[in-house]
């Protein structure tokens, strides 16, 4: 990445030290007064109180291309945890809400950018409907791509429809992505511009989508069993982890006010997401209504690209993806001391294996079903913390800023995350690590980890990380395979219909069941062995 000095306006490539402050030590010593003001944050690393010969002595060794972040290093995707794609309208509106909160961290010079760009391997977006293409931030200036370049670049079933979109139908979205790789096709390799090498690189896969229409809940699945088959089809023993960030529609008073069809689509798209994937994210389009106040990051013009009706839905959606980006960001990164994410340091993965092998042992299955990993996102303000303060930010995480409807004393365990300025975080570190914030989370009023039937434990793994720049404690956590109602009131709908209905889409339904209860199976704490 080309960074540029703030005092003198050189970029990267014209320095004669390969890291900020190297630079600024070997041209702009003198200069105390610009350096104060334009970089305050380093001042203490320039003005030490070493030998200055010796510590520009130490920056030549530190510029030796295998120490520093050069800028093929940061272009490399090799060890960046997301490659983000997403499919159909709610997918493409969230993908552009998270490249604009990437740019608005960047214009604003916030050190917080190296989240994403540490974080981001790459990105695409695909969908059935180009009109909706069109529209996106990623079309319009992130690839500033025609209608012409489009077609290529994005659609699903190039050359197979009117690029109208799949509707309310899954199953036009399954049979849209499948005939693109019909007769031994294979747009990645193609056309499309999701880059291959990118996604092999990549810690983890991300999909963003909805389950409730045509084109993310038909063509999401295929598409997962494809990067599967055609990119990542090394024997690796252990597979490039896979997830699933869904969107849930919103409801009226009672759970499943969204009609028939979207309920049909919602069990049909998670179950076949469920076998395609490792994990879902589960977010409720209610839920994130009521809780935008809370978390509300700044996302430059985002009122430009997301319709009116979803940009402040995004915003805390943006927010929780965000901070499960930052708890691996590479460490070379970290090399300039100019940003210091330090402490636990959790792969994708880590936010569902510990619960796998807690599944009931079948040799029957035909597949195991993904970890429903249900999404909080807390905030807490204030100069000191005990006991007390710490149970308030629980709260406020697990119930008034939960990011779905569920009841956390169903869950199986779950994995936490507390982070915030260092200063804050000395403090709290404390708490973490003897136990209290655990035994917090473990209480009757939120994991209610002592109500448990089976042999197996609730299992609650706390890690911690120091974030420069943000003035207060945050709370971000996955809870594991809780009963979660919108989902309920989906599988009962479907379950009567399937029982009762003499329509194609209750035939539909009676032909996918067997692999529906599979994933149903698994949630809420009574069908934990």
């Amino acid at each position: 990445m080309t960074r540029v000095c703030k005092i003198c306006m050189e970029r990267t490539e014209q320095w004669d030290s390969g890291t900020l402050v190297g630079h600024i030590r070997a041209t702009h010593l003198d200069e105390k007064e610009s350096i104060e003001m334009m970089y305050p944050e380093l001042v203490s690393d320039i003005f030490d109180g070493e030998n200055i010969a010796d510590r520009n002595k130490q920056s030549e060794i530190q510029t030796a291309p295998s120490e520093i972040p050069t800028d093929d290093h940061m272009d490399s995707a090799y060890g960046k945890k997301w490659y983000l794609i997403g499919v159909g309208g709610a997918g493409n509106n969230i993908l552009d809400a998270v490249l604009l909160r990437r740019d608005t961290l960047e214009k604003n010079n916030e050190q917080r950018a190296v989240i994403w760009n540490g974080g981001l391997a790459g990105q695409g977006s695909l969908n059935t409907n180009i009109s909706e293409l069109e529209q996106t931030y990623y079309a319009q200036e992130e690839n500033k791509y025609s209608r012409n370049d489009l077609l290529p670049n994005c659609i699903i079933g190039f050359g197979k429809h009117d690029y109208a979109g799949a509707g309310f139908r899954w199953d036009l979205g399954r049979d849209l992505i499948e005939a693109d790789f019909a007769d031994g096709g294979n747009p990645f390799q193609e056309r499309w511009d999701i880059k291959q090498q990118r996604l092999k690189d990549s810690q983890a896969v991300m999909f963003i989508h909805s389950v409730t229409k045509g084109t993310g809940c038909g063509a999401t699945p295929v598409l997962a069993e494809m990067i599967r088959e055609r990119v990542l089809d090394d024997d690796f023993v252990v597979q490039k982890p896979f997830f699933s960030s869904i969107v849930l529609p919103s409801r009226g008073r009672r759970y499943g006010d969204f009609g028939g069809r979207a309920k049909v689509n919602g069990i049909v798209g998670l179950t076949r997401a469920s076998k395609a994937v490792d994990a879902i994210i589960p977010f409720d389009n209610q839920r994130l209504s009521s809780v935008k106040e809370e978390i509300n990051p700044r996302i430059d013009r985002l009122d430009e690209y997301n319709p009116p009706q979803y940009e402040s839905l995004n915003k805390p959606l943006v927010a929780f993806l965000e901070a499960f980006t930052m708890s691996s960001v590479p460490q070379f990164l970290d090399r300039e001391a100019t940003m210091s994410i330090m402490g636990d340091v959790f792969d994708p993965a880590d936010s569902f294996r510990p619960v796998q092998d807690k599944y009931r042992v079948d040799p029957e299955r035909e597949y195991t079903p993904a970890v429903i990993l249900a999404p909080v996102l807390g905030r807490l303000r204030g100069s000191s913390f005990d006991r007390s303060k710490l149970e308030i930010l629980c709260r406020n995480a697990l119930f008034q800023n939960k990011l779905a409807e569920f009841d956390p004393t169903t869950a199986w365990g779950g994995t936490f995350l507390l982070y915030g300025p260092e200063e804050k975080m000395q403090e709290i570190s404390t708490y973490i690590n003897n136990g209290v914030v655990s035994d917090i989370l473990a209480g009757d009023e939120f994991l209610d980890a002592n109500d448990t039937v089976g042999s197996e434990s609730i299992d609650i793994h706390v890690n911690q990380l120091v974030t420069p720049h943000l003035d207060d404690i945050f709370l971000w956590g996955t809870l594991w395979n809780p009963k979660i109602p919108p989902l309920e009131e989906m599988y009962d709908y479907a379950k009567k219909l399937k029982e009762e209905g003499n329509s194609e889409q209750a035939e539909n339904i009676r032909g996918v069941w067997e692999h529906i209860e599979p994933l149903f199976s698994c949630l809420g704490r009574e069908n934990m062995p």
